[in-house]
């Protein structure tokens, strides 16, 4: 039984269909309100950072990048999805009834929020370097890789929410495909194991671009070891392979079988991967058909560790309290009785 009802405030960059992440809490503020809840997206921008080790060019367009930043930030530009429910908070009035979520790469509590959830979609400290989390905060994982068990102890707290897209990513060409195409993304900075020259970069165009290539290709290579476009390439006929990291297996990689399905893990692994490629449509879909559940089992451990532990808290501090003066009443009056005059009298 709820105590009182939550309002979900979820910490989102604007819609971008580019980064899956920011797909995520956009997708996960829709199943909150498709489950009955209040939620709403408060605008995360990120300021642009100077950095001397980046190239000239880069710093001399900070500038712009500042100004860029300022006026969508003051100018409350922020971009929503049309197909979601995501109603947005510009200006937020907090309450003790908020509950904040925040992807893993937000530090601190910029909204200070009482209740704060973290969202772990990725590594912790793996794209800022840094890990400033609050005392009493609550955590989720998008996937067990994804978690950390120093934070978060409990392999159940799992929230993953799918949106598979597969109107746009679906096999139209049945027929002869050439070339490959590839896929930077968080592995920008890795080395290159294939020819580049002869290979199309997919990063930055839209999902109706990419489908389209994908169609045209036999094979998209990923540097980014942690990427949907490596299942949407499948979908779209594709032959998928996953560029290794050194000194990751496969299996820790990727822990769970069935989400290895269809994926080579490197070049060799190409002969293997195709034996279960006509498996991924099938457990994307499940992914998707589930993530209702997961958003529900989210809610309910969201309230009873907010909600019910601070009602259930007070409950036990008033019933402690109660016996321990009862207790201390018990105390004294022993203590009289081994003082009282009596007992004087038996010691004479």
């Amino acid at each position: 039984m709820k105590n009182r009802k939550f309002r979900f405030l979820i910490y989102a960059p604007p819609f971008d269909e580019n980064i899956g992440g920011v797909i995520a809490l956009h997708r996960l503020c829709d199943l909150l309100i498709r489950n009955g809840e209040d939620a709403f997206l408060v605008p995360y921008y990120t300021k642009p950072k100077f950095s001397t080790s980046v190239g000239k060019l880069k710093n001399i367009l900070y500038p712009l990048k500042v100004v860029k930043y300022l006026l969508i930030k003051y100018l409350r530009i922020y971009n929503v999805n049309k197909m979601l429910i995501t109603p947005v908070l510009h200006k937020v009035v907090l309450s003790d009834s908020d509950v904040v979520i925040y992807p893993e790469v937000v530090n601190g509590n910029p909204l200070e929020v009482k209740n704060v959830v973290r969202w772990l979609m990725h590594k912790p400290g793996y794209h800022t370097g840094e890990i400033s989390y609050g005392k009493g905060d609550m955590y989720f994982f998008y996937q067990i890789i994804f978690n950390d068990p120093s934070l978060n102890p409990y392999i159940d707290h799992f929230l993953t929410v799918v949106w598979v897209r597969d109107e746009i990513y679906k096999q139209t060409n049945f027929g002869i495909r050439t070339g490959t195409c590839y896929m930077l993304r968080k592995g920008k900075n890795r080395k290159m194991v294939h020819d580049v020259n002869n290979s199309i970069l997919l990063d930055g165009m839209s999902h109706d671009e990419i489908a389209k290539i994908m169609n045209q290709c036999e094979y998209f290579i990923s540097y980014d070891t942690e990427t949907m476009y490596s299942n949407y390439a499948i979908l779209c006929g594709c032959k998928s392979i996953v560029v290794p990291k050194d000194g990751v297996l496969k299996e820790e990689w990727q822990p769970k079988k069935e989400f290895r399905y269809g994926i080579a893990y490197g070049f060799k692994d190409l002969a293997e991967a195709q034996k279960t490629k006509h498996l991924v449509y099938d457990v994307l879909k499940k992914l998707e058909n589930d993530s209702n559940q997961s958003v529900k089992v989210f809610i309910q451990k969201v309230y009873e560790y907010f909600d019910g532990k601070e009602y259930i808290g007070w409950k036990r501090y008033l019933f402690v309290s109660h016996v321990m003066n009862s207790l201390k009443i018990y105390k004294n009056v022993w203590s009289l009785l081994n003082n009282s005059p009596l007992k004087i009298l038996k010691s004479l």
